[in-house]
C-alpha cells in the first residue's frame, strides 16, 4: 500500500504546476498594468505622492504600484484557480492512472480534497510574499517609518480566539466546496454511468441538472437540521456579533465529514475510472 504522505506529496507537486503558473501570468499582467499606469502618469502616477513628484524614487513607486497590481489581480487569480482546482480535483477521482494506486479510497479523496486546498493557500503565500517584497523598499521613506512607528496592535486573548476560530472556519468552508463539488459529480457519474444510454449530452445534462437540484434541496434541508440540533445542545457562550464560532466549527465539521463519507461510499461503489 501506498502511504498517504507519499501519495499527497506527489498530487501536491501535480497540482502547484497549475499554482506556478497561474502566479506567473498574474505577476505578468500586474507589471503590464503597472507600465501601463505610468505611462498614463506621465512618470510617476499622482496618487504616489499626490501632485509633489519631486522627491519620489521612481523605483520605489513602480515596486508600490506592482504590489497594488498585485493585489488587485490576487482577486481574479485566486479565483481562477479555485475553478481550476475543482476541475482538477474531478480529473484525477476518474483518472485510471491515479486510481491504480494502491491507497484507500478514504486516503485518496483526503489527499485530493487536501492538496487542493494547501495549494490553494499555496498560491496566497506566494501573492502575500511577493506583495511584502515589493512594498519593503517604501521603509526607506521618512514618512512611511514615521506612520508605521505610530501603529501598535494590541490584541486581547478574545481577539486572538476570533481570529483562530476564523481560520477554522475558512478551512473548513474551503473543503466543504471541494467535497460538495465531488459530491455532485460523483452522484451524477453514477446515475449516468449505469443507465442505458448514458453517453448522450442531452440525457448527461438532464441527469446532472435533476442531481444538483436534488442534492441541493437535500444538504440545505439537512443542514438546517443539524445545525439546530447541534445549536440547542451547545454550551458555549455567543460573541457580540451573535456569532458563536464554536458552534458553527463543529457543524462545518460535521457537515464535511458528512458529504466526505458520501464521496467515499460513490466513488467505491459507483464510479467506475477512466483511462486518460
Amino acid at each position: 500500500m501506498t502511504s498517504f504522505n507519499t501519495l499527497f506529496n506527489r498530487m501536491f507537486q501535480e497540482k502547484s504546476k497549475s499554482v506556478y503558473l497561474i502566479f506567473l501570468i498574474q505577476a505578468f499582467a500586474s507589471l503590464c498594468l503597472t507600465i501601463i499606469v505610468f505611462v498614463s502618469g506621465n512618470g510617476t502616477p499622482e496618487f504616489v505622492n499626490g501632485n509633489d513628484t519631486s522627491n519620489v524614487n521612481l523605483v520605489v513607486a513602480f515596486l508600490a504600484v506592482f504590489a497594488v497590481m498585485m493585489l488587485i489581480t490576487s482577486f481574479v487569480a485566486d479565483f481562477v484557480y479555485w475553478i481550476v482546482s475543482s476541475i482538477k480535483n474531478e480529473k484525477i477521482n476518474r483518472s485510471q492512472t491515479w486510481r491504480l494506486i494502491p491507497v484507500s479510497d478514504t486516503k485518496f479523496l483526503l489527499g485530493n480534497f487536501g492538496t487542493a486546498f494547501l495549494t490553494y493557500i499555496w498560491l496566497g503565500i506566494l501573492e502575500t510574499v511577493t506583495i511584502l517584497i515589493t512594498l519593503l523598499p517604501m521603509l526607506s521613506d521618512q514618512e512611511v517609518r514615521k506612520v508605521l512607528s505610530h501603529v501598535s496592535l494590541n490584541l486581547s486573548a478574545h481577539d486572538w480566539q476570533e481570529m483562530l476560530a476564523s481560520l477554522g472556519l475558512i478551512i473548513l468552508i474551503g473543503y466543504a466546496w471541494y467535497a460538495i463539488v465531488s459530491l455532485l459529480n460523483l452522484a451524477s457519474r453514477s446515475i449516468i454511468d449505469f443507465l442505458p444510454g448514458g453517453s448522450s449530452k442531452v440525457l448527461t445534462f438532464i441527469i446532472r441538472v435533476v442531481v444538483i437540484i436534488a442534492i441541493i434541496w437535500i444538504l440545505g434541508h439537512a443542514a438546517s437540521i443539524i445545525f439546530s440540533v447541534l445549536g440547542e445542545f451547545s454550551p458555549f457562550a455567543v460573541n457580540n456579533y451573535d456569532i458563536d464560532y464554536a458552534t458553527t466549527l463543529l457543524q462545518f465539521l460535521v457537515f464535511d465529514v458528512v458529504i466526505t463519507l458520501i464521496d467515499i461510499f460513490l466513488l467505491n461503489k459507483f464510479v467506475e475510472a477512466k483511462q486518460n
